[in-house]
Formats: C-alpha cells, sequence, structure tokens
C-alpha cells in the first residue's frame, strides 16, 4: 500500500470513495462540493492524502486550510475535515496513519494547529492521536415559545448590494485581544455566498454592520442561527436599534423558536437583544491539536463564531 499526496486526476475515484464510505447523508457528496471547499478556499488548497493499492484508492484524509488573526498576529491552522476509509479496508488502523501522515506534511508548512468538531465515534481515535478536548462551545439562546410553525420567508439576499461593506469589513483587521477567524479577501463571498450547501441570510445597513444567519429546522422547532457578526468603527446606537428591530421581525415573520449566537461572541458590550437567558455550554464540542504553536492552545482567548465551527 502507497500513501501519497493526491492529484486533481484522483478526484472522481475520491468522491466515488466518500459516498462508498459515508454515504449522502444530509451532505451530499459532488465534485463541484469538493471544489468550493478544497480548491476554492481563500485559506488555499487542502492538503489532502490517499492511500492506494493495487490501483485503488481506499483510504482518503483531508485537512481544510483556515487562518485566525488576534490583533496583528496571524495563525496558520487547519480543520480537520473529510475523511474516508474503502469498507473492505476499515478497522485496520489505515485512518490513524493517514491522519498522522498528513500532520507531518503540514507541519513543514507553518501549520499551528488543527482544530474540529469530532462526533462521539470519532471522538476516542481523535485524543489518542493527541488532539485534545477545549469543551463545548458556549451558546447564547433567546427562545420565543409564542410562536407556531410557519413557512421560511426568507427572500433571496442580495449581497451584491454590500459588496463594498464586505470589502471594508476584509481589510480592517479586527483589533481587539481574542482570536477569530482571519478576514482575507474573498472569505465572506467564499464562505456564505458560495457556499453550494446552505442558503445564508443577511442584516446590514450597508455601512457600518453586518450579521449573517440561516435558517435551520430542528427537533425543537425552527432555529435562527447566528453564524458571524461585524461591525466597524461607526457603528453607533443607532445602528444598533436598527439591527434589534430587523432582527425581532425576522423572527417574528420565519415563526422562529428561538435564535443561537456564539457565547465566546456575546460580550457585554454585544449589541445583540437576547435576552436574560445565560450563555450555556451546549454547542459542538471543539478539539485541538498542536502542531508548531508555541503556546498552550487551550488557554488562548478564543471567539469562534458558530460559522467557523459548523459542519460544511
Amino acid at each position: 500500500m502507497e500513501i501519497r499526496k493526491a492529484t486533481p486526476g484522483d478526484l472522481p475515484e475520491i468522491v466515488n470513495l466518500l459516498r462508498a464510505s459515508l454515504g449522502e447523508s444530509l451532505i451530499p457528496k459532488s465534485e463541484a462540493l469538493w471544489n468550493w471547499k478544497h480548491v476554492e478556499n481563500p485559506f488555499g488548497k487542502s492538503p489532502v492524502l490517499v492511500a492506494e493499492e493495487a490501483g485503488l484508492i481506499c483510504g482518503v484524509r483531508v485537512f481544510l486550510r483556515w487562518e485566525f488573526r488576534q490583533g496583528g498576529r496571524i495563525i496558520k491552522a487547519c480543520r480537520a475535515v473529510d475523511t474516508a476509509i474503502h469498507p473492505d479496508y476499515q478497522g485496520k488502523g489505515l485512518f490513524k496513519n493517514l491522519t498522522l501522515s498528513l500532520i507531518e506534511e503540514i507541519k513543514s508548512e507553518g501549520v499551528e494547529l488543527i482544530y474540529n468538531t469530532p462526533n462521539t465515534q470519532s471522538m476516542p481515535g481523535y485524543l489518542k492521536m493527541g488532539w485534545e478536548k477545549w469543551g463545548k462551545l458556549p451558546l447564547k439562546m433567546h427562545f420565543n415559545l409564542s410562536v407556531g410553525k410557519g413557512k421560511s420567508l426568507s427572500q433571496v439576499s442580495n449581497w451584491e448590494s454590500i459588496r463594498h461593506l464586505i470589502q471594508e469589513l476584509e481589510k480592517t483587521p479586527k483589533e481587539i485581544g481574542s482570536i477569530s477567524t482571519n478576514l482575507v479577501a474573498g472569505y465572506i463571498h467564499w464562505r456564505y455566498v458560495n457556499c453550494p450547501l446552505f442558503p445564508y441570510h443577511f442584516i446590514s445597513d450597508g455601512e457600518t454592520y453586518l450579521l449573517i444567519y440561516r435558517i435551520k429546522e430542528g427537533k425543537i422547532g425552527r432555529e435562527l442561527r447566528i453564524v458571524d457578526f461585524f461591525q466597524l468603527a461607526g457603528f453607533d446606537s443607532n445602528g444598533r436599534k436598527q439591527l434589534n428591530s430587523r432582527l425581532k421581525t425576522i423572527e417574528k415573520n420565519e415563526s422562529v423558536r428561538f435564535t443561537s449566537y456564539s457565547g465566546l461572541q456575546f460580550r457585554k458590550d454585544n449589541p445583540l437583544e437576547m435576552g436574560l437567558m445565560p450563555v450555556m455550554s451546549i454547542g459542538p464540542e471543539v478539539t485541538l491539536r498542536q502542531t508548531a504553536m508555541s503556546r498552550e492552545s487551550l488557554d488562548l482567548p478564543w471567539a469562534w463564531s458558530l460559522g467557523d465551527l459548523e459542519v460544511f
């Protein structure tokens, strides 16, 4: 068996392997999705290793490139995402072999850490390979118990109308002490406008703030998930009042049962009005693995958004 870097010619076989190993589930496997996720990513193309035996690709391991920023410091990272082992080769240590081999590949590229949100089945395997539990993402929740079921009324968002604001956000680094995703040029468009999996919508005045959300159906009702919120220096009390008024209107029109937002971003000075319920650690379980970071990554002031940690 040979473990090697993937080539563009491997893509059809990789997609077939993902389907055979994982099924379509909630995220359909396709070359278009792969290219959006692993080729068009503004942080760079994903490092991919495959295991091949007798001309058959029997395993694949992929890390999604990411960048975080803390003031003027850039932290190069990867997110452990797609992995698939052919059913005939499962249970033979191939997943571990591919994962550790890919870690060695990215160490020389200045990648400082790997993060992900593994499920309960894969969690033990990651912990054995050096991942550490950071904990569950804190969430700020606001429930509206008076609404009933209704049809989603969100219109297709006109992202072109806020092109200038997006450009300003992506060239204005956050000068704060916490660590958040580095808004490189093209990130918002790639992550939210071009995403082939979910329709994302926004609330904005076109000049000083941008709230990005999506509507998600769940077991306890319709969720309005605030995946990211950005503001510029000109955002003031009038903007705050407008933002909350628009948010409440959307919650009502969409028959939203609850609204969710990252508790790491809901600080005391946060402009969103989301009731008195405390922030609770009930979100996805986050794990980290250091590769070349000098500081202890578990203790850093992370400010992940729900958009950073969504499964996509």
